[in-house]
Order: C-alpha cells, then structure tokens, then sequence
C-alpha cells in the first residue's frame, strides 16, 4: 500500500470528524487515499467553457466533493423536518456486571411475611439500582433499606445517619455509591458495603420550586452524575446541565443552556443511556397552569446531553399523563433491553420508541373521570416509583396507591413488568394491612 500524504490525512480526519456525529460505514482514509490516488494532479472542468482551460488542483475535486456530499446531507435533513436526528450509540461500560447466584429464582416471589419498609402518607420511595450488588437501595421513613432483585427480599440496614428529607437517588457506577440530595440542596453518598452515608457539599446552582435538586441519571461517558439547572419559571424547561463528581465532592457546569419557552407544562423525564440523552414527557397547559385550563399539548421533548439542546419530537402522546388528573404523578422509566421509555399510571400503561418517535398506548381505564373505575392493578397507581434492574432486564414498580369505592388502597408489594412481552410478574405480594382501604 502507497503511503498517504499530509493532505489526505488531513481529509480523512475532517471526514472522520464529520461522520462520527452520524451513521455510516465510510471509511475516511480508504475515501480519502482513492481519491487522491485515483485522479491526476490537474484536471479540466470540461461542462463549464468558460472554465476550459483552468486547472483544478484534485484536492480541490475533494473539497468539492465533499461540500457536496455535506451539502445533499442537510438538504435530506431539511427533507426529514423537525424530528430530532437519530443519535449515535453511546457504548460506555456500565460496572460489573451482577448476576443471580445458582439456586436464586428471581421470578418467584419472594417470602409474603418479611419485613418491610415504612413510608409515610405519600407513599413514594426514593429508590436507586446499585448494579454493582445487584440490589435495591431506598430510604425510607424507618431508615436505609436493599431489596435484593434475585431473591425477592428486602433488608433493613442501619448506618449511623442518613439524608433527611431525601428527594432523590442516583447509582454512580464508577464509585460504586448510590448519591442522593436532600432538601436543603446537600449532597450524600452511600456505600452498600460499608453502610455508611457521608455528608457532603451543597449544590451551587437553583434548582425546583421545593428547593430539591432532580438527580436525574449517571452518565458513563463523563462518570459523572447529571442534574439540570432550573430557572424557576414555569413557562421553561430546565437549562444548563451539571455534572457532579461525588468522589471530588465537586460540581462542573458541563455547558451553557438556553431555556425552552412552551408554556406553563408538567414534565417527567428518563435517560436513555444508549443514546445519552433525556427522554422529557411535557404536558402544556393554558397561560394560568391551574387545573381546569385546557391541556392543548402533550409530546416527548429530548434533551441532548452532549450539546445541551432540547427538540421536540412529532408524535402527540396519546395518553394525557399530568400531575392534575387525579392529582398526582405517573411513573416513568427507560427499559434499556427494550430501548423504550415506559409510562406508568393515572389508568395508564404506555410506550414511546424515541427511534421510530411512536407511542403505544398497552392499557387504558375503562374511565378517566372515575379512578375508582380502574381497580387496583399496577396501571391504576397514583405516584408509583419505577427503576430499572438490569440484572434482569425488567422494569420494578413499587408504591403509590389506587383509588378503590372504600377509599385510597397503599399497596406495599412489588411487581416487575416485561416490556418487551407485556408480561408483569409479582416479586412480593403486597401485605394484608397495606391492602385495608384508607378514607379519602
């Protein structure tokens, strides 16, 4: 093989940076080498006889061609509309990769008289999948708890302290620590093995009307935890993204963001790790916000981590998700196996596939003006949490509560669902005194 020049590494470098933020199979050394190897040092541009008699440098014809490739690329952009340009796979190592011990089941469920956590009225776990142990963490009203995803069983554990008021809960994988905020913007970190949790710094950033920070995902490819800065305005959604490193105990500002203006929404969001980016389901209401202005709009928007942009896809949502309709929150997740984030709530189980940018609606209640219509199934559920076990490639729904005729029902059992065969599977069923209905 002839050795290449300056000039054509240099090409196959500009090509190489052009297509690594899209798909193809191109090789930009072998394009650039026949290129240049293929053509003689001067040619005649003979269509244009005005031209006739110039000469034309052939890396000239390669800018050229390349502008034209460039060129027929954004015009078939322009061609797709305003969906959002399918990102390139981000593979990033997630950490060991955990698995059940020889003997475990974890489809079976797990002993119905254990112990259990204790949560308050609102009945909404802060939980986060550390899948180094392959296990559950979650804080509780009683203190620090693991339910391990094999065998089915929860674990009461008992570190000196833990965070007050905790809002959220995040897995670092490179620091094998689970790191969650309280409401007073600090942060925490937990160590399974060791079973402490250490105090560490306050947020430098504003973050949500309630003063909480949104820990929203851990991101391989910076080993970092991400969370959006909030503006506090209603009518936005978030802007600049932070990265914290929780071993430096140190938050970067990872780039500047510029608010999106929708109108005055709700939003409930998953990260898609394949893809780095975030899943935003929004909900638009009328100028006010209050309840009973008209919902007009109601689509996912996707957040790019690696340029902080956001865009909003084409397909309305079928399902009207809101934090109004009943009063409360749906849950929401990304099945990694399934590659599609999963609503779940409100009388509603639902799927959206970002690549195809489709949603499918799986189940709806009989009537969205009567909760108690829906029954107690997992669809019915008022702000249940949704966490993704990769161990075993499902979705594991816990808490949150059904509407029944006798009143308000807060199940504390377990369920995993299957989105790839629409299949749920009990992991623990729930107590007989969590079953007594509550008066509304």
């Amino acid at each position: 093989m002839t050795e290449r020049d300056a000039f054509e590494l240099r090409f196959a470098a500009a090509v190489r940076d052009h297509i690594g933020r899209v798909r193809s199979d191109l090789d930009p050394g072998e394009l650039a080498h026949r290129i240049a190897a293929g053509s003689p040092r001067r040619h005649w541009f003979a269509p244009a006889l005005v031209l006739r008699s110039v000469t034309v440098p052939s890396r000239v014809w390669v800018l050229l061609i390349l502008a034209a490739l460039l060129t027929g690329l954004v015009a078939a952009m322009l061609v797709v509309g305003s969906r959002p340009p399918e990102l390139p796979a981000v593979v990033q190592p997630i950490g060991p990769q955990f698995a059940c011990p020889a003997g475990t089941n974890p489809g079976e469920p797990g002993p119905a008289g254990q112990a259990r956590p204790v949560w308050g009225q609102a009945n909404v776990p802060e939980m986060a999948f550390d899948s180094k142990h392959g296990k559950l963490v979650a804080i509780a009203d009683d203190g620090t708890w693991t339910f391990d995803v094999c065998t089915n069983t929860w674990a009461q554990l008992h570190p000196s302290i833990q965070p007050p008021g905790a809002n959220s809960l995040v897995y670092d994988v490179d620091s094998a620590l689970t790191v969650a905020s309280d409401n007073a913007r600090r942060m925490w970190a937990y160590d399974l093995e060791a079973n402490t949790w250490t105090e560490k710094g306050r947020a430098p950033f504003d973050t949500w009307v309630f003063g909480d920070i949104r820990l929203w995902f851990y991101q391989p490819s910076s080993g970092l935890v991400v969370a959006l800065e909030d503006d506090r305005l209603d009518d936005t959604l978030g802007s600049a993204p932070w990265g914290y490193d929780v071993e430096a105990d140190r938050w970067t500002q990872l780039r500047k963001g510029t608010p999106v203006v929708i109108g005055s929404h709700y939003e409930f969001f998953a990260y898609e790790r394949s893809a780095d980016r975030v899943d935003a389901y929004v909900s638009v209401w009328g100028s006010a916000g209050r309840l009973g202005d008209w919902l007009f709009d109601a689509r996912m928007w996707l957040y790019d981590v690696r340029t902080g942009t956001w865009s909003r896809t084409g397909a309305l949502a079928p399902p009207v998700f809101n934090a109004g309709w009943w009063g409360f929150s749906p849950g929401i997740g990304y099945d990694e196996a399934a590659e599609q984030t999963v609503m779940l709530g409100q009388g509603y189980l639902a799927t959206y596939d970002a690549t195809a940018d489709r949603w499918e609606t799986l189940f709806e209640a009989p009537s969205e003006g009567a909760p108690a219509t829906c029954g107690t199934r997992p669809e019915c559920r008022q702000m249940p949490s949704m966490v993704y076990d990769p161990v075993n490639e499902r979705l594991i729904v816990y808490g949150g509560h059904t509407s029944t005729v006798g009143g308000e029902v807060w199940p504390d059992g377990l369920m995993a669902f299957d989105t790839q065969t629409g299949d749920w599977t009990v992991l623990l069923e729930p107590s007989e005194g969590s079953l007594a209905p509550r008066p509304m």
